[in-house]
């Protein structure tokens, strides 16, 4: 029984670290592809890629 609850908390911290990773990746993909429709181009020379803003 107390294997399980270890795993649990290992799962739980676990998905603490990796959830908010994930979705800022996500955020960042949404924002570039809206600066690139935006400017109406591709920016992949000109756009910083760890906060999806222009350089």
């Amino acid at each position: 029984m107390e294997e399980m609850g270890e795993l649990f908390w290992m799962i739980f911290f676990g998905a603490c670290i990796w959830v908010p990773i994930i979705w800022n990746k996500i955020a960042i993909g949404k924002r570039i592809a809206h600066e690139e429709k935006k400017a109406g181009r591709d920016l992949t020379g000109e756009i910083n890629p760890f906060t999806g803003g222009r350089m």
